[in-house]
């Protein structure tokens, strides 16, 4: 059965603390994701792309900020207009103090100051050649977690060594992890979470671990008989940038003479 969901049913979150540790030109305060993309910034597309998948309120959680909202407004000023009325969009900026934790963390904090019965979760380093937002949404069923995932038909232009690895059977994730020896799939880093239950999984493994990542939250959601679920975005090329050499391969393969653009976005002359 397909759940429709709808903007009252979901809130998107994007995850966005991290140090950023593998841009070693820059400083501690350097953030990844406000790296420019075209017109925009890699986080003005993956916000825009939530947008035209009908989210209207996006939970962002950041870490170093010094005013909430000078930063609102670098992001605002960062989406694509075009066909988007801002006025229809509600960011709100959670900052994590303690990024040291991992993402596990900011999840944990995301979801607590989420309502919705769904969450659409991204990282806000990963950008894609196809809104996989909206395909995620289409295709949601009723899994408590509901993972995009690479086929591995296209192991260019990412090395598949330093992705998630995904072991997937039957539309149910089986393992997940880094160093996993069987996999058949890689995680694309944008999922759909059932808002509550994902919740007590984190607030578990925040009472017992002070650090733990996403990886870690859908394994106990696997071990506790949760509905862990995947869908295969087999065509779409996406990159999870991590480092500058990647991100030089992101603005090669959306540059003006290329027929791509991440989320499918073609953007407007100015923004």
């Amino acid at each position: 059965m397909i759940v429709i969901l709808d903007e009252k049913e979901v809130e998107g979150l994007i995850l966005a603390a991290g140090y950023s540790t593998r841009f070693k030109l820059f400083g501690g305060s350097f953030k990844k994701y406000l790296l420019k993309l075209n017109n925009s910034n890699i986080l003005g597309y993956i916000i825009t792309g939530m947008v035209n998948a009908g989210i209207r309120k996006i939970n962002i959680i950041a870490s170093k900020i010094s005013n909430k909202s000078k930063y609102k407004q670098i992001i605002l000023n960062s989406i694509l207009k075009s066909k988007i009325d801002l006025k229809n969009v509600n960011l709100n900026i959670i900052e994590n103090r303690a990024p040291h934790r991992e993402n596990g963390y900011s999840l944990f904090l995301g979801l607590n100051a989420i309502s919705s019965e769904y969450t659409l979760l991204s990282m806000a380093d990963h950008i894609f050649s196809k809104n996989i937002f909206s395909q995620l949404i289409m295709n949601h069923n009723k899994d408590d977690v509901f993972l995009a995932t690479d086929p591995l038909h296209l192991k260019e232009p990412y090395k598949v060594v330093d992705a998630t690895k995904v072991y997937g059977l039957n539309s149910f994730i089986i393992d997940i992890g880094k160093e996993i020896s069987k996999y058949n799939r890689l995680d694309m880093g944008a999922f759909i979470l059932r808002t509550r239950v994902i919740r007590d999984i984190c607030q578990e493994l925040e009472l017992d671990t002070y650090k733990f990542n996403v990886t870690n939250i859908i394994l106990l959601a696997i071990e506790s008989g949760l509905n862990v679920g995947y869908f295969d975005f087999p065509n779409v090329i996406w990159l999870d940038v991590d480092n500058s050499s990647i991100y030089h391969q992101l603005i090669e393969l959306f540059s003006d003479s290329s027929n791509r653009h991440p989320f499918g976005l073609s953007p407007p002359k100015h923004i």
